[in-house]
């Protein structure tokens, strides 16, 4: 057993290092990595216990008068959807029936304890989800007292024998009312050693053990409690950009090179009335109307054009990849893409909406051969 608390000691502090250095991380979804005073709770709650001993008389004891009355108070954080740690002050009344010993006791103690949430560990994460199952395992401690909550008299039968490590294990049962206020169904099991009540006090080094039921109340202590997943950037909108920037280093070497003056050059007109548009492509991640910080220029040089030429007009067109989503799915996805494009004109750029005109393919039409660009909404001048 020494070996256990050893082995549970150092999962605890790893865990904890672990909170403060690493990215959380579930089932292969990366969350950002949020402040160090969110996602923490306080609970209360309250219940019963069972004492399991093995005096003579304790199997023939009624189940009703064996049960005693228990109390805790626990405060927890979640590092990640699937990890959390608490920390539980815990109390009450055992009733037992093992030989020579008094019946009744009283004891305080607590518990660290490791959490794992099954459902977002095995499933999918849902910041909205009603019902978590959440084994813990963990390492406490127990302080015997008397009935009166007083350390046991010098001729107390347990005086030297009030106080044990345990070991700790149960489900929680976590029922979510609102964002940060939940009700829990807490069933546990502790053990300790034998002489903890009195009995066992022969020599032999054995265990006693405990159940526990209690239900309860949590609040989130402020700050944020759900957990936001890190929008990475699609390697082809990264490959798009590079290709655009080379483009333009391409296009100003070469403009770079041509002569100053060159009298046999034919003459250049002094002014042109109207800009050349070259269409500009928005590229979205999967599943996905949002534009991306990169892909802002796009929306800009189409502003800037528009702005250059009052009387010109712009289409925009967007689509979805065919091979994720419904085709019913995709025509709404595309939609709002092609809403998100427009919205970003007017509201960011004051580019007027009667100047503006949208339509969205889902995946009906893919303008790209390679699947992952037809993420995308396009601008056509008209």
């Amino acid at each position: 057993m020494k070996k256990f608390s050893l082995l549970l000691i150092s999962a605890l502090i790893a865990f904890t290092m672990s909170a403060q250095e690493t990215q959380n991380v579930s089932n292969g979804t990366v969350y950002l990595k949020d402040k160090a005073s969110d996602h923490w709770y306080i609970g209360i709650g309250g219940g019963t216990n069972l004492y399991m001993t093995k005096g003579e008389n304790n199997a023939s004891a009624d189940f009703g008068k064996r049960l005693g009355w228990m109390g805790q108070l626990e405060v927890g954080r979640w590092n990640s959807p699937n990890w959390g740690a608490r920390v539980v002050i815990d109390g009450g009344h055992i009733k037992h029936v093992a030989s020579n010993v008094s019946p009744e006791q009283n004891w305080l103690g607590g518990h660290v304890d490791l959490m794992y949430d099954v459902i977002n560990a095995w499933g999918s994460y849902n910041p909205d989800r009603v019902y978590s199952l959440v084994p813990y395992l963990g390492l406490g401690y127990m302080y015997g007292l008397d009935q009166d909550w007083k350390k046991p008299s010098a001729g107390g039968v347990f005086k030297s024998q009030n106080q044990t490590l345990t070991y700790n294990v149960g489900l929680i049962n976590n029922f979510k009312l609102s964002k940060s206020v939940a009700l829990f169904v807490e069933l546990g099991w502790r053990v300790m050693q034998e002489t903890f009540d009195g009995s066992g006090l022969g020599g032999n080094y054995e265990y006693d053990s405990m159940f526990t039921g209690t239900a309860g109340i949590k609040f989130g202590l402020g700050g944020k409690q759900s957990f936001t997943p890190a929008e990475l950037m699609d390697y082809n909108l990264i490959n798009d950009l590079n290709s655009q920037i080379n483009r333009l280093r391409s296009e100003n070497e070469n403009l770079r090179k041509r002569p100053e003056s060159c009298p046999d050059c034919p003459e250049i007109p002094a002014a042109v009335e109207e800009s050349v548009y070259v269409p500009n492509v928005v590229f979205f991640r999967i599943n996905s109307s949002t534009i991306d910080r990169g892909q802002q220029v796009s929306v800009y040089n189409t502003a800037e054009y528009m702005k250059a030429n009052p009387n010109a007009s712009v289409k925009i067109v967007a689509y979805a990849d065919k091979k994720t989503g419904t085709p019913a799915y995709n025509l709404a996805l595309s939609e709002k893409r092609a809403k998100a494009v427009a919205k970003a004109l007017t509201d960011e750029y004051g580019i007027s909406s009667s100047r503006i005109s949208i339509d969205w393919k889902g995946d009906t039409e893919q303008p790209y051969a390679e699947n992952d660009w037809n993420r995308v909404a396009i601008f056509f001048a008209e």
